[in-house]
């Protein structure tokens, strides 16, 4: 069952609930029914409330709940869902004022496949932010983020942290218009009710010190087609400093307690290269390189996450420090490359978005993304990729698309991509784990007949087997006033059919299902009418881009 509404341009939200009587267990593979009995009542519920009170007061409410851990592990049609280590649900209240916001917010996660009744959850959560202000109309900036946490839990002690990090920085300081210095400074305040082995309150100051230099260079070329060129380069070298501090008597729940030593330079260079034709552009190559020195000590000890590993201190459910394990680590991290070639959003022309506003449409084709990106790290010790993750795609207007994907990284440790201070740096590695190799692969068309098909499949290298293929179609009729969708996964150990039946004037549906038909079609239903989930530009009762379907000699209509 699932209800939607719509109270006024204020309030919305929608709820689901699937109820099923069970008769026998189902036979999935990789699940522990120990404790499962045969014949039982199963369900979920889930949902979502929106409520705009003010310009400036927003609430959000979200959530979830199912009878049995195992339930979307055994039922769900969504990998993603299937692989969710909790459940959230959580009421978030934000206030932007003068200076700054504050927000409140109540989070509780329900165990899946990890966790227990000794879970911390936030309950309740209150923060303030400041972004940057400038003090007495000077180039120095005051930013600051303050927060109170109660972390409570069904079983085992509870506690409360206040978190203080007020920074100063200032605006970008030009030398000869050749680099740009960005210095920055912050002292972060932590006061914790207790300790990981005693009720003593604790507290912890650290301070963090950056500077940025940063230059651009850039240059435009003409084309003999008309069109321009833009290159541009862009060399940045980021220093870090964080004083060292014992956190050895310290809950680690989340990163503001886990704050390492950090003595580290990150250099990157950032290049593009942008083709434009008037209203429309082409990313022929956007390049990103980056790799970070370990100016001080190297790293002897990395977290391990492994599932079962039991902490130092805790449970396996909830460890109050993380288990870790020793490595041998290195003065260079791993360097890391992104390229991306190609656009990887969709590309309308103006005349196209105006038209969409208005209502009405162009009779043109949005030249939709085709691209391919690389991520991947390389290990200058081994002298041998790390990680390397491919995707491709290539796509003719909204008719068809084909994309392919690769996904390999090496056994050994691995690198940790930013941290709390820098989302771009490294230094830090996670515990050794083994190596991963899988591919993907996956397309979709559109028929004459108001049909779109497409189908998308993994397939695991290392064991030599494919976890799972979707086979999904959607239906829409010329008037777009009703929708069927009909998909169909496959799995090791079972099969599942499922259909959906949508019509336009009552709203979309966000089921499991929904999220499988929509991660494989949305490519070619960018902004239309009548579809089974809310999409940018296309939601019901407001003006949809016309986008021609294709008719039976190809053309347009």
């Amino acid at each position: 069952f699932e209800y939607r509404y719509v109270l006024d341009q204020k309030s919305r939200g929608q709820w689901f609930v699937s109820v099923l009587q069970q008769t026998e267990l189902p036979g999935v593979s990789g699940v522990n029914q120990t404790g499962q009995s045969a014949n039982e009542v199963r369900g979920l519920l889930s949902g979502t409330h929106t409520q705009q009170f003010t310009p400036d007061l927003l609430l959000r409410a979200k959530a979830f709940y199912v009878t049995d851990a195992s339930y979307l592990q055994q039922l769900s049609n969504s990998g993603a869902q299937r692989a969710l280590p909790s459940g959230e649900s959580n009421l978030l209240a934000t206030q932007r004022l003068a200076y700054g916001n504050t927000y409140l917010l109540g989070q509780y996660l329900l165990p899946l496949q990890s966790g227990g009744v000794d879970t911390f959850q936030r309950l309740p959560e209150i923060g303030y932010s400041l972004p940057h202000l400038s003090l007495f109309n000077s180039p120095v900036l005051l930013g600051t983020d303050t927060s109170f946490v109660n972390f409570y839990r069904e079983q085992g002690f509870t506690q409360n942290r206040i978190d203080v990090l007020p920074g100063l920085s200032t605006d970008v300081l030009d030398f000869g218009h050749i680099v740009g210095l960005t210095p920055q400074v912050k002292v972060r305040e932590v006061y914790y009710t207790r300790g990981v082995q005693d009720s003593e309150s604790h507290h912890r100051e650290t301070f963090w010190a950056g500077l940025d230099a940063t230059s651009k260079l850039s240059r435009r070329f003409g084309t003999s087609e008309g069109n321009t060129l833009l290159h541009t380069v862009e060399p940045s070298v980021m220093y870090e400093y964080v004083l060292p501090t014992a956190q050895e008597q310290l809950t680690q729940i989340d990163q503001v307690d886990n704050l390492p030593k950090k003595n580290l330079l990150t250099y990157a260079i950032h290049s593009r290269l942008l083709e434009q034709d008037g209203n429309r552009s082409f990313n022929w190559l956007n390049l990103t390189l980056a790799q970070s020195y370990q100016v001080g000590g190297v790293q002897t000890q990395a977290r391990n996450f492994t599932p079962g590993v039991t902490p130092p201190f805790g449970t396996v459910t909830q460890p109050l420090q993380p288990a870790t394990t020793a490595v041998e680590g290195k003065k260079l991290s791993d360097l890391w490359m992104r390229a991306v070639i190609g656009n990887t959003t969709p590309q309308f022309t103006q005349a196209q978005l105006a038209g969409a506003a208005f209502g009405r449409g162009t009779g043109q084709q949005p030249a939709i993304n085709q691209y391919l990106t690389i991520d991947a790290f390389f290990d200058p010790y081994r002298s041998s990729v790390s990680q390397f993750n491919t995707d491709f795609r290539v796509q003719q207007s909204n008719y068809w698309y084909l994309q392919v994907g690769q996904r390999f990284t090496h056994d050994g440790n691995r690198v940790q991509r930013g941290d709390v201070w820098n989302p771009i740096s490294f230094s830090q590695v996670y515990a050794p784990t083994p190596e991963i190799e899988f591919l993907t692969a996956g397309g979709a068309f559109r028929t004459p007949w108001g049909w779109t098909v497409g189908a998308k499949g993994y397939y695991d290298v290392k064991n030599g087997r494919s976890p799972e293929y979707d086979v999904v179609a959607l239906y829409q009729n010329p008037c777009k006033c009703w929708s069927l969708g009909l998909y169909i996964l496959e799995f090791p150990d079972r099969q599942q059919y499922n259909f959906m039946l949508n019509l336009t004037g009552v709203g979309w549906t966000e089921n499991f299902g929904t999220a499988v038909i929509k991660s494989i079609l949305s490519p070619l239903l960018i902004g239309e009418k009548g579809l089974p989930w809310a999409a940018p530009g296309g939601p019901y009762g407001r003006p949809q881009s016309a986008i021609p379907q294709p008719g039976m000699d190809g053309s347009g209509r």
